[in-house]
Parts: structure tokens; sequence; C-alpha cells
């Protein structure tokens, strides 16, 4: 099984040229979607504690600050890769990279770039030869 996410991070950080499909697009997408998943569910941890417990903790404060500080960190890192696949995903169906700006504003349209058929052979958007 090919690994999307990790081909995307190590060979195509920042790639806003070319193609992707959309096996390639939602792969990362999912996988992006369950580390933030597992990262949150960590953040709930001294939460649940914080309720449980009779006084606060000074250790649940802490971890909390350190696992909020961590889902930042992946947040920023992940931004330029998915901004990328996300451009060249339009690229794939035909349409300007710049409509990649349009997810920053509407999130939810990221979806719709994601179901597009994409067109045959090269488009107007490839540079790759």
């Amino acid at each position: 099984m090919k690994t999307y996410f990790f081909d995307i991070l190590f060979h195509k950080y920042a790639a806003f040229n070319g193609r992707s499909g959309r096996k390639e697009f939602w792969f990362f997408n999912l996988w992006n979607a369950l580390i933030i998943f597992i990262l949150y569910m960590i953040a709930l941890v001294p939460i649940w504690y914080m309720a449980n417990a009779e006084e606060e903790p000074v250790f649940s404060s802490v971890f909390f600050l350190i696992i909020g500080f961590v889902i930042f960190i992946y947040m920023l890192a992940m931004f330029i890769p998915l901004l990328a696949l996300t451009v060249r995903r339009l690229h794939d169906c035909g349409l300007s990279g710049w409509l990649a700006l349009l997810t920053l504003v509407i999130p939810v349209i990221t979806i719709i770039f994601g179901i597009l058929p994409p067109t045959p052979g090269p488009n107007e958007y490839d540079t790759e030869e």
C-alpha cells in the first residue's frame, strides 16, 4: 500500500505544480484527520481528569498546555502541504490553483474540490513533462 501521507510530507511538501489524483488527496486528508483526532483525544485526558479530581492538579494544566502547543505546531506544519495538495488537485480537475484560497474562507468547499472528476491528460496548469 502506498503511503501518500509520507510521500507528500517528504517529497511534495511545497510542490504547487503538477497534479494530484483523488486517491492521493483523500488518503492524505484521511491520515491528517486521524492524527488530529488522536491529538485531540489525548488533549481530553487532562480535562477528564480535572473533572473527576477533588482539586485541580498542576500537572493536568501543564499537560494541557503542552498538548495544545503540539496541536498548534502540527496544524501549522500541515498548512503548506494541505494547500499545495489542494492546488495540485485543482490542477488535476483543470481549474486554477488560486481557487484554493476559497478553502481558507469556506473550508467545506475542499470536499467539492476533492470529488471533482479529473481531466484526462495534461492540462494548462501542468509544468511537469
